[in-house]
């Protein structure tokens, strides 16, 4: 999977936590938190593979429980 779509997986993930959350602040951080992953897409499709020094995201963190 490419980062782009690794980080989107991680907008949806949120999302659906947001949408949960009965505490408006609460809410709006993991709605923030969402556009930051969104963003990160965004950014990790100008990234050339070969180019990423620092990956934040293990391939074990991507397999869910």
């Amino acid at each position: 999977m490419k980062r782009g779509k690794e980080y989107i997986k991680l907008t949806d993930g949120v999302l659906k936590g947001a949408s949960k959350e009965q505490s408006a602040l609460m809410k709006a951080q993991w709605e923030i938190l969402g556009a930051r992953y969104t963003k990160l897409a965004e950014q990790s499709k100008k990234v050339d593979e070969n180019t990423t020094i620092y990956d934040p995201i293990t391939r074990e963190r991507m397999r869910g429980p």
